[in-house]
């Protein structure tokens, strides 16, 4: 960006003033002269200058006091000053000059040259100062427009949370009436069709269920709200426990249902049971869902340990359907299905595997899936937990 660059000429003398515009009339400056200490500091509050350049003898005010008010100024007090004067180069005179705030002390006679590559040297450092405060500006604004944006998301994100979590109140309540009113029908003298109706009925609630606590779950976490719960749990309780639950369904589609635990693994641990048991179960779902023949392997293994705090690998791997290779790198983000044949196929809101990201980032771990060798997927993700010691 260009701007003028201001130069303030100061000496009592016209004839004085002359020589030097005449000296620096070869130069890009705007070159401004004053003939008074008072009527540099009226230039100064009226105009912006890169450098000052002043003789010191100079009557009613001199160069040396007129430099101190220059700096005693909030708007002019980074201005570089150089005196020029015909005053002696003694010690004296120097300690006076930087004293009063200047930069640089020029004795006459001088060599143009000199004096020209030191106010070269000046506006360089000027012009570098513009820059940097043109860009500070500019960050300031961009800063000012990023937290306007912010807050804007916020505001929309908590409106989203909150109407998210009133609609799921108030679906679920009628669909609770529905769901038990066909365990009703289900225990009832029914034909067979009415039968297949009530259970299809069943099913379709406890889906809707999934589906309200999945998007609530979703919002809780995006919004900051989810907290852990640290407890003392006992592992193979809760790996047995959880893996339990799909065994009936395992042994129905005739799946191999295999659990392994690292003996290194103390028993009793301190975490979240509940949000493990959140994972493990949308992921030893997901392995079971997609899996026709052959089985499921959990697996949990102890990959360090420092001062009873250790980082624990679960490894959940099927032989089922896989994963495509260009949808790998979408499987964790919301709302994401692996194909709409898939999710035609076996259902899903597309948040599970996003929660399960969002949980495990809670639990100080990571996650990720891979292909296979073979047949099938594997998902792998960790998490932090501390020994636990009996009471």
């Amino acid at each position: 960006m260009e701007y003028p660059i201001n130069i303030l000429l100061v000496d009592d003398r016209p004839d004085e003033l002359l020589s030097m515009q005449a000296l620096l009339a070869d130069t890009p400056y705007q070159l401004i002269g004053a003939t008074s200490g008072m009527e540099a500091l009226k230039c100064l509050l009226e105009q912006e200058f890169a450098l000052i350049i002043m003789d010191v003898l100079m009557p009613d005010m001199d160069g040396f006091e007129t430099a101190k008010r220059i700096k005693a100024r909030q708007k002019s007090r980074d201005i570089p000053i150089i005196f020029l004067t015909a005053l002696t180069s003694e010690l004296e005179n120097y300690m006076m000059a930087y004293s009063a705030g200047a930069i640089d002390f020029l004795t006459k006679p001088f060599h143009p040259i000199v004096l020209k590559s030191k106010i070269d040297g000046f506006v360089r450092l000027y012009r570098t100062r513009k820059e940097l405060q043109l860009k500070s500006q500019e960050l300031e604004a961009a800063n000012s427009v990023l937290t306007e944006l912010k807050d804007t998301a916020e505001v929309a994100l908590r409106i989203k949370s909150g109407f998210l979590a009133m609609m799921s109140h108030e679906i679920r309540t009628p669909l609770n009436g529905i769901i038990a009113m066909s365990d009703v029908l289900r225990t009832s003298e029914l034909a067979a069709d009415d039968l297949e109706m009530a259970e299809i009925i069943h099913t379709s609630g406890h889906a809707l269920v999934s589906v309200i606590n999945h998007i609530l779950d979703f919002t809780k976490i995006e919004s900051g709200k989810m907290e852990l719960d640290y407890e003392l749990f006992n592992l193979h309780s809760c790996i047995k426990e959880t893996v339990d639950l799909f065994r009936a369904l395992a042994k129905e589609r005739n799946l191999v249902l295999e659990t392994f635990i690292d003996p290194a693994i103390p028993a009793l641990l301190i975490g979240d049971p509940n949000r493990l048991r959140q994972v493990l179960n949308n992921l030893i779902g997901n392995a079971i869902k997609f899996t026709y023949s052959g089985g499921v392997k959990v697996g949990v293994h102890l990959r360090q340990a420092m001062d009873r705090v250790m980082e624990l690998e679960f490894i959940i791997e099927d032989t089922g359907i896989g994963i495509p290779a260009d949808k790998m790198k979408y499987l964790f983000q919301p709302f994401t299905q692996i194909g709409a044949t898939i999710n035609r196929k076996f259902g899903g809101t597309g948040l599970g595997l996003s929660i399960c990201k969002m949980l495990v980032d809670l639990m100080g771990g990571t996650i990720y899936a891979k292909q296979d060798v073979e047949q099938g997927a594997v998902f792998i993700f960790t998490i932090q937990v501390s020994e636990g010691q009996p009471d």
